[in-house]
């Protein structure tokens, strides 16, 4: 799995405007943190998408904007992403 997840990051991380990436656990640990993402940040990613479940009875798709970078956040086969990009 682990040379699945650098592959994944190595394409993202090449995508124009991508600033950093953080993969999270189902537990909310963090796999691995690219970029300016921030480690410790993983388990409000995976709170994140759980609180959307309870909203709807399937997984959220969810953008984070803010001044310095845009935040997107998406579950995939128990693992959650959340993608570091400039606005």
């Amino acid at each position: 799995m682990d040379k699945q997840l650098n592959d994944v990051l190595t394409q993202c991380s090449s995508t124009n405007g991508v600033i950093g990436m953080v993969c999270v656990d189902e537990s909310g640990l963090c796999l691995k943190a690219t970029g300016s993402a921030n480690a410790s940040t993983a388990g409000y990613y995976r709170a994140l998408i759980e609180k959307g479940k309870l909203l709807k009875n399937e997984t959220p798709n969810i953008t984070i904007e803010t001044d310095s970078s845009n935040i997107f956040i998406q579950e995939t086969d128990k693992v959650t992403f959340a993608l570091h990009k400039l606005p």
